[in-house]
């Protein structure tokens, strides 16, 4: 049902970071690399201290936030690339998935993309026919920046890159723009300002229109290849790794396109009922040389460790969203969708389980910020699951069972395994249950990675 006072309906903002870690920004009192535009989003909001994505790698956890519902569901366990795999064999969201974009047309919503999209490059799944008015960006999981030809470009290709710095943009990984995949050749513009610049010029335009907007901004940096502009390379010169400086040179530029975002919302005088998420798909890409950090976090993206599935997840909404909140609830990705649905007048659909929770009351303050609520992840054959302050996290082939006490350890440095054998059976009998309404992967992994992370060394699917 639409809401039937459209004026109070907020346009709403998903801003996406690709790979970024929980470290990576300065929000939660990190002091690695300054982010004052991103963190102004939770200062002016909320910033949530154990927000989760549902998978720690790109495309799953991308169809659990667009859906609000585990990926697990419906078969979208593993990455759907390399790309083309994903084209041959027609890889993607299951077309019976309701999208955020899709929940919010029907309610007289605008709807965009600007950005990675990774859930499916074939026409069944393409964003025009899943949701979204307007799509410009890329349809795979990376692309190359911009052309490091340039003589204001540094790049570096240090071990553990999925993508070389030197690879141009292939077949499937075009910038391409609406339902007719129109090529944009931007190799001169740095993809990130690019982005920005795309998403400033969506909703100046949309803040004319009487409909409220909804833009989903996902970038991809600071995910590989390693490439960054000289004005934001000048900015770490303490930093002697080439390869970490120009990490953090591209968070630097992700951080100045956020806030080129949030200027333009200013601007147009709607900032105060335009709902503004800010968020990561999974952990840091630990795999790469020593980008990321060990603290407070241990592990990375693909690892199951909380580095792996603990992101940053902030929200403003200055109508409804006392500033300067830190909430310790358990949030997950999977809530933007419910959350999003709701504050636009909207019901979610009743044909279906929604995993993903509506963080208004917990944000306004009628309900309390609750630690007990179960999470889980599944990418066979691992599993875990999070709930109150344990973390079970173990390989169904015996290989390892970990079970750490995040209140007492976050740092997951104790395994208690095997001086709490009731609990271990609590927690696998939790999954267990859980397991029951999921689908077989709908595809299988690609080959595993096996890195050392943070000193010990995992084979972990993809």
């Amino acid at each position: 049902p639409i809401s039937q006072n459209a004026s109070a309906r907020p346009n709403v903002i998903v801003i996406l970071a690709d790979d970024l870690g929980y470290a990576d920004i300065s929000a939660y009192g990190i002091k690695r690399i300054s982010t004052p535009n991103i963190d102004r989003i939770g200062d002016e909001g909320v910033k949530f201290t154990d927000a989760y994505a549902a998978a720690p790698v790109c495309a799953p956890s991308r169809a659990a936030l667009q859906t609000g519902r585990y990926p697990g569901r419906y078969g979208f366990e593993y990455n759907n690339g390399p790309p083309a795999r994903d084209v041959a064999e027609n890889l993607g969201l299951d077309r019976g998935e309701i999208t955020i974009a899709q929940g919010l047309k029907a309610l007289g919503y605008r709807t965009a993309l600007v950005g990675k999209w990774h859930l499916g490059s074939n026409d069944d799944f393409y964003p025009t026919n899943r949701g979204y008015d307007e799509f410009v960006g890329f349809l795979t999981g990376a692309t190359a920046y911009i052309d490091i030809n340039l003589p204001h470009v540094r790049y570096a290709d240090p071990p553990g890159v999925s993508l070389s710095a030197k690879r141009p943009r292939g077949e499937h990984s075009q910038i391409v723009e609406g339902p007719d995949r129109k090529i944009v050749h931007n190799e001169n513009e740095y993809l990130t300002e690019f982005f920005a610049r795309r998403a400033v010029e969506y909703i100046e335009r949309s803040a004319k229109d009487e409909a409220p907007y909804f833009l989903y901004l996902a970038f991809n940096a600071p995910h590989d290849p390693l490439v960054v502009t000289q004005k934001y390379y000048d900015r770490f010169p303490h930093i002697e790794s080439e390869e970490n400086r120009i990490y953090a040179a591209m968070i630097s530029a992700l951080d100045d396109a956020v806030g080129a975002v949030l200027d333009a919302v200013d601007r147009t005088g709607e900032a105060d009922n335009t709902l503004i998420y800010f968020m990561s798909d999974n952990g840091c890409a630990a795999y790469i040389g020593d980008i990321c950090a060990c603290e407070p976090l241990r592990g990375g993206k693909l690892s199951h460790y909380e580095g792996g599935v603990r992101v940053p997840f902030m929200l403003r909404w200055p109508a409804k969203i006392p500033a300067g909140q830190v909430n310790r609830a358990v949030v997950s990705l999977m809530d933007v969708f419910p959350t999003s649905l709701i504050a636009a007048g909207g019901k979610l659909p009743e044909d279906r389980v929604y995993d993903g929770i509506d963080l208004m009351p917990i944000v306004t303050g009628e309900q309390p910020a609750s630690t007990d609520r179960q999470l889980m992840w599944r990418r066979l054959p691992l599993v875990s699951i999070r709930s109150g302050d344990w973390k079970l996290w173990k390989s169904l082939d015996g290989a390892y069972t970990l079970l750490f006490n995040l209140r007492e350890d976050p740092n997951e440095t104790t395994n208690l395994a095997e001086r709490e054998p009731a609990r271990v059976r609590e927690l696998e009998a939790a999954i267990e249950q859980w397991a029951k309404d999921l689908k077989d992967p709908s595809w299988p992994s690609r080959p595993p990675r096996t890195y050392t992370v943070c000193g010990t060394p995992f084979t972990l699917p993809i």
